[in-house]
Protein backbone atom coordinates (compact mmCIF):
# COMPACT_ATOMS: atom_id res chain seq x y z
CA UNK A 1 0.00 0.00 0.00
CA UNK A 2 2.77 2.34 0.68
CA UNK A 3 4.47 2.23 -2.75
CA UNK A 4 0.61 3.09 -4.35
CA UNK A 5 0.29 5.69 -2.26
CA UNK A 6 3.95 7.12 -2.83
CA UNK A 7 3.11 6.68 -6.53
CA UNK A 8 0.42 9.01 -6.15
CA UNK A 9 2.34 11.46 -4.41
CA UNK A 10 4.75 11.33 -7.08
CA UNK A 11 2.46 11.54 -9.65
CA UNK A 12 0.56 14.72 -7.91
CA UNK A 13 4.05 16.39 -8.19
CA UNK A 14 5.16 15.80 -11.36
CA UNK A 15 1.87 16.42 -13.10
CA UNK A 16 1.57 19.55 -11.11
CA UNK A 17 5.30 20.44 -12.65
CA UNK A 18 4.18 19.46 -16.19
CA UNK A 19 1.05 21.58 -16.06
CA UNK A 20 3.19 24.61 -14.50
CA UNK A 21 5.74 24.14 -16.87
CA UNK A 22 3.31 24.06 -20.27
CA UNK A 23 2.07 27.32 -18.89
CA UNK A 24 5.25 29.10 -18.73
CA UNK A 25 7.28 27.67 -21.27
CA UNK A 26 6.85 27.71 -24.87
CA UNK A 27 8.55 24.21 -26.12
CA UNK A 28 8.34 22.56 -29.85
CA UNK A 29 8.19 19.48 -28.62
CA UNK A 30 5.85 18.93 -26.01
CA UNK A 31 5.66 15.59 -26.19
CA UNK A 32 9.25 15.10 -25.28
CA UNK A 33 8.52 17.03 -21.94
CA UNK A 34 5.22 15.35 -21.10
CA UNK A 35 7.63 11.72 -21.73
CA UNK A 36 10.68 13.51 -19.53
CA UNK A 37 8.30 14.48 -16.94
CA UNK A 38 6.54 10.66 -16.61
CA UNK A 39 10.35 9.35 -16.78
CA UNK A 40 11.43 11.74 -14.34
CA UNK A 41 8.58 10.88 -11.95
CA UNK A 42 9.32 6.70 -11.87
CA UNK A 43 12.66 7.84 -11.13
CA UNK A 44 11.79 9.60 -8.31
CA UNK A 45 9.43 6.58 -7.17
CA UNK A 46 11.77 4.23 -7.37
CA UNK A 47 14.76 6.33 -5.56
CA UNK A 48 12.10 7.25 -2.89
CA UNK A 49 10.96 3.78 -2.67
CA UNK A 50 14.17 2.52 -2.46
CA UNK A 51 15.80 5.00 0.18
CA UNK A 52 12.61 4.85 2.81
CA UNK A 53 13.45 2.46 5.23
CA UNK A 54 11.50 0.01 5.39
CA UNK A 55 10.39 0.60 9.13
CA UNK A 56 8.96 3.46 8.02
CA UNK A 57 5.14 3.95 7.16
CA UNK A 58 5.17 0.57 8.82
CA UNK A 59 1.29 0.66 9.18
CA UNK A 60 0.66 1.03 5.36
CA UNK A 61 3.15 -1.86 4.57
CA UNK A 62 0.17 -4.59 4.24
CA UNK A 63 2.75 -7.50 1.11
CA UNK A 64 5.93 -7.97 1.27
CA UNK A 65 8.54 -5.39 0.32
CA UNK A 66 8.86 -6.43 -3.35
CA UNK A 67 5.41 -6.75 -3.93
CA UNK A 68 4.59 -3.33 -2.64
CA UNK A 69 7.26 -1.51 -4.64
CA UNK A 70 5.96 -3.32 -7.77
CA UNK A 71 2.23 -2.28 -7.23
CA UNK A 72 3.67 1.19 -6.68
CA UNK A 73 5.26 1.04 -9.94
CA UNK A 74 2.34 -0.01 -11.34
CA UNK A 75 -0.30 2.30 -10.25
CA UNK A 76 2.42 5.23 -11.14
CA UNK A 77 2.30 3.37 -15.04
CA UNK A 78 -1.44 3.56 -14.60
CA UNK A 79 -1.55 6.77 -13.87
CA UNK A 80 1.06 8.39 -16.38
CA UNK A 81 -0.13 6.38 -19.04
CA UNK A 82 -4.01 8.17 -18.38
CA UNK A 83 -2.35 11.26 -18.16
CA UNK A 84 -0.50 10.78 -20.88
CA UNK A 85 -4.17 9.48 -23.14
CA UNK A 86 -6.16 12.57 -21.51
CA UNK A 87 -3.22 14.86 -22.21
CA UNK A 88 -2.86 13.74 -25.98
CA UNK A 89 -6.89 14.55 -26.25
CA UNK A 90 -6.70 17.63 -24.94
CA UNK A 91 -3.71 18.22 -26.99
CA UNK A 92 -4.39 16.49 -30.13
CA UNK A 93 -8.04 16.30 -30.94
CA UNK A 94 -9.30 17.43 -34.11
CA UNK A 95 -12.88 16.36 -33.03
CA UNK A 96 -12.64 18.36 -29.68
CA UNK A 97 -10.63 21.54 -31.11
CA UNK A 98 -13.73 21.68 -33.34
CA UNK A 99 -15.90 21.79 -30.89
CA UNK A 100 -14.27 24.13 -29.09
CA UNK A 101 -13.73 26.44 -31.52
CA UNK A 102 -17.44 26.22 -32.09
CA UNK A 103 -18.63 26.48 -29.02
CA UNK A 104 -16.82 30.26 -28.89
CA UNK A 105 -18.92 30.91 -31.59
CA UNK A 106 -22.74 32.44 -31.01
CA UNK A 107 -24.60 30.68 -33.90
CA UNK A 108 -22.32 28.21 -34.70
CA UNK A 109 -20.20 27.72 -37.80
CA UNK A 110 -20.17 26.81 -41.32
CA UNK A 111 -17.80 24.35 -42.69
CA UNK A 112 -15.61 26.74 -44.08
CA UNK A 113 -15.56 28.92 -40.80
CA UNK A 114 -14.10 25.89 -39.37
CA UNK A 115 -11.66 25.56 -41.09
CA UNK A 116 -10.70 29.12 -41.27
CA UNK A 117 -10.99 29.76 -37.16
CA UNK A 118 -9.42 25.68 -36.36
CA UNK A 119 -7.01 26.52 -33.34
CA UNK A 120 -8.47 30.23 -32.16
CA UNK A 121 -7.49 31.33 -36.20
CA UNK A 122 -4.80 28.92 -37.13
CA UNK A 123 -6.51 27.13 -39.66
CA UNK A 124 -6.40 23.41 -41.08
CA UNK A 125 -3.11 24.08 -43.08
CA UNK A 126 -1.45 25.20 -39.46
CA UNK A 127 -2.45 21.75 -38.20
CA UNK A 128 -1.48 19.97 -41.20
CA UNK A 129 1.45 21.54 -41.45
CA UNK A 130 2.58 20.65 -37.51
CA UNK A 131 1.47 16.95 -37.88
CA UNK A 132 3.65 16.57 -40.85
CA UNK A 133 6.49 18.54 -38.53
CA UNK A 134 5.82 16.38 -35.47
CA UNK A 135 6.36 13.12 -38.13
CA UNK A 136 9.02 14.35 -39.27
CA UNK A 137 10.39 15.53 -36.30
CA UNK A 138 9.68 11.99 -34.58
CA UNK A 139 11.64 10.25 -37.56
CA UNK A 140 8.54 8.73 -39.11
CA UNK A 141 8.54 10.90 -42.08
CA UNK A 142 11.69 12.36 -44.62
CA UNK A 143 11.18 15.71 -45.77
CA UNK A 144 12.05 15.25 -49.61
CA UNK A 145 12.31 18.34 -52.21
CA UNK A 146 8.66 17.73 -53.86
CA UNK A 147 7.40 16.43 -50.51
CA UNK A 148 7.59 13.77 -48.02
CA UNK A 149 8.28 9.93 -47.66
CA UNK A 150 8.29 7.63 -45.40
CA UNK A 151 10.95 6.61 -43.30
CA UNK A 152 11.91 3.02 -42.73
CA UNK A 153 10.77 3.41 -39.14
CA UNK A 154 7.40 5.22 -40.33
CA UNK A 155 6.90 2.67 -43.18
CA UNK A 156 7.40 -0.48 -40.18
CA UNK A 157 4.59 1.67 -38.06
CA UNK A 158 2.31 2.01 -41.48
CA UNK A 159 2.39 -1.49 -41.55
CA UNK A 160 2.00 -2.59 -38.46
CA UNK A 161 -1.57 -0.54 -38.19
CA UNK A 162 -2.59 -1.38 -41.17
CA UNK A 163 -2.85 -5.10 -40.23
CA UNK A 164 -4.36 -3.85 -37.06
CA UNK A 165 -7.21 -1.71 -39.21
CA UNK A 166 -7.86 -4.91 -41.06
CA UNK A 167 -7.57 -7.24 -38.30
CA UNK A 168 -10.60 -5.21 -35.65
CA UNK A 169 -12.27 -4.03 -39.12
CA UNK A 170 -11.30 -0.21 -38.62
CA UNK A 171 -11.85 1.87 -41.46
Amino acid sequence: MFGVLLAAAVFAVFFSGHVAFSHFCDVETKEAVLVCCMAAAGVTHVLAFMITPATAFAALRFSPWTADGISGLAALGFLTLGYGEFWSLVERSFSLRILIDTAASESGLTADQIAKRYSAGRGLDWMMEKRIKDLVGSGMVVATGSGHRLSPRGRLVARVFRILQRAFAIA
